[in-house]
């Protein structure tokens, strides 16, 4: 489930670089920072 949010908001970030909008693109760049961070210690500590 997890996941599919990282994966949503990693097409939200592409979104918000081809329209150029930087709310966007900043806002889902610290999401997904934080999201990959958490699926790493998701994986590593079970």
């Amino acid at each position: 489930m997890f996941l599919a949010f990282a994966a949503g908001v990693l097409l939200w970030l592409a979104y918000g670089i081809l329209i150029g909008a930087t709310p966007i693109i900043v806002a889902n760049s610290v999401t997904l920072a934080l999201a990959v961070a958490i699926l790493a210690m998701k994986i590593r500590y079970k």
